[in-house]
This record gives structure tokens, C-alpha cells and sequence, in this order.
């Protein structure tokens, strides 16, 4: 995709944070943008913002890890626009920092069903339309720089999952010649409230203990390293440029490169994992 102007985005977790930079970046590029987001009184104060600014938008409050949800967001998307040209999965949280076996099940399902589901959700409610317009088109779901490193948590197994899933839905459209590409997004130390989306958790899905307690700990110490992060709108302007480079491996510093070129290596000796700090 070279032209943006006039064309449709979708963006979840729109409200803030990297979200909110690439509704800004679109709309600033002519697009005519959908903010997808959880947190009701954020994302309105953002869609008024952007009417302000004489941007056509739309906001729908949306729990990515519900089908059911996402597909009411491709409802109300289509109902307002007719097609979509741009669709980012970037919603995600931090979930369980601590020990693996320490997690409990519905950390998994927390994290697992924004972070993964979520990606898969949009893709299923938003990929035929964009095959049946038969437009340029472009996908974009936002991994982790920690997808292409040893794991360590919850949160860096979920990034391993979306980037293998990335990758088969880019292979499987490249194999049908299909004018959709694909970007997974590996941002590495942003400036975002990701160590807080502990907000937003459903209490059903919350656990009190003592792990998560000393989990708490963890993250407080994490929001004082990503506050020194890059700036979301950085990543907006090189996500804009991979789009229109068609461009599938989205790493946005090489702060990593060293770790995924040790991980690779101890792959093809055979070797055991290189060891992430916690």
C-alpha cells in the first residue's frame, strides 16, 4: 500500500499508548480511522479529540478477547465505512511477570485472550472482507521484541504465539496471491502504560496471592524502565513506512538483535536457551 488517503483503518487498543499514535499517523495521512478500545471513557475522550480535529472516526468500546465483541466491531465498521484497508491487532497486556508455574489459570486466559485471541479474532472478522474488496489492503498485528528472544513470561509466550501466527497467515496469502500484507510489529522499550493494564482486567479474571503480590513488585520497577522508552509516535512513523514498504518483520530498534542472533545460533547447535534477565 503506497496511498493512504481516503482508506479505512481499524486500531485496537486505540486509546492510548502506540494505539493511539497510529490513529493519529492515519488520520493524519487522510485516513478515515475506527478506534477500537476497552476503556470507554479513554477512547471517547480520544474520538472527540480527533472530531475536533475534523478527522472522520469512529469508536466502538471493544474486549478483544471476545469473537463475539470483535465481530460486532467488523459490524459497525463496515455499517460506517463499507470496507477496510488497515487493520492493527495492538491491543495487549502485560499479564503474570513472575515464576511460570507460579501463574495461575486465568493469568493464562488474561493474557492469552487479548494478546493472542485478540490478533486472531480481528483477523477472522476483518481478513474475508478485505479479500472480497480485493483492494490493497494490510494487516498489522503488534508482537513484542521479545517474540524473537528466549521467553520468560506469560506475556513473551503470547509474542511467540503471534509471531508464528503472523507468519502462517502471511504465507497462506502469499500462496493465494493475495493483494493483503502482513507486518508483524516487534516494538521494543516504548513509552506506554502496557505495565498498567492491570486496570482493565475482569475481576473474574483476577487473582489475589502471594505471587502476585511480589508480581506487583516486578512491574512497578518495569514502568520506571519503559517510561524512558521511545515515544509511541516514533513507532507510527516506521509502522507507516513498513506498511508501505510491505514489509513483514517490524523490529523497531536492534537493542535485541544480539539476543535473537544468540537465540538462533544455540537453535542451530542444538544447544539450550540463551538465559533472559527477569
Amino acid at each position: 500500500m503506497q496511498d493512504f488517503e481516503g482508506k479505512v483503518a481499524v486500531v485496537t487498543g486505540a486509546a492510548s499508548g502506540m494505539g493511539r499514535a497510529f490513529v493519529d499517523r492515519f488520520a493524519a495521512e487522510g485516513m478515515k480511522v475506527v478506534l477500537a478500545d476497552v476503556e470507554a471513557p479513554a477512547l471517547e475522550t480520544a474520538v472527540e479529540e480527533l472530531r475536533r480535529a475534523e478527522h472522520d472516526v469512529l469508536g466502538v468500546v471493544t474486549d478483544v478477547s471476545s469473537k463475539e465483541a470483535v465481530a460486532e466491531l467488523a459490524r459497525q465498521t463496515i455499517d460506517r465505512f463499507g470496507k477496510v484497508h488497515v487493520l492493527c491487532n495492538n491491543a495487549g497486556v502485560d499479564g503474570f511477570l513472575g515464576t511460570i508455574w507460579e501463574s495461575t489459570p486465568r493469568d493464562w486466559q488474561w493474557t492469552f485472550g487479548v494478546n493472542f485471541w485478540g490478533i486472531v479474532h480481528g483477523v477472522e472478522a476483518f481478513l474475508p472482507g478485505m479479500l472480497a474488496h480485493g483492494e490493497e489492503s494490510h494487516i498489522v498485528n503488534t508482537a513484542s521484541a521479545t517474540a524473537v528472544v528466549p521467553a520468560n513470561t506469560i506475556y513473551g509466550i503470547t509474542k511467540h504465539a503471534t509471531l508464528a501466527y503472523s507468519e502462517t497467515v502471511y504465507t497462506h496469502l502469499k500462496q493465494q496471491g493475495a493483494k493483503v500484507g502482513v507486518t508483524c510489529l516487534c516494538p521494543g522499550i516504548v513509552n506506554t502504560k502496557i505495565f498498567y493494564a492491570g486496570r482493565n482486567r475482569p475481576d473474574d479474571l483476577r487473582d489475589e496471592t502471594p505471587e502476585q503480590e511480589r508480581d506487583a513488585d516486578r512491574r512497578n520497577a518495569l514502568r520506571d524502565r519503559i517510561a524512558r522508552g521511545a515515544a509511541p509516535s516514533e513507532v507510527a512513523d516506521i509502522l507507516v513506512n513498513a506498511i508501505r514498504n510491505d514489509q513483514f518483520y517490524l523490529l523497531t530498534d536492534d537493542e535485541w538483535d544480539e539476543r535473537a542472533r544468540l537465540r538462533g545460533e544455540a537453535i542451530l547447535a542444538r544447544g539450550v536457551p540463551p538465559i533472559e534477565g527477569r
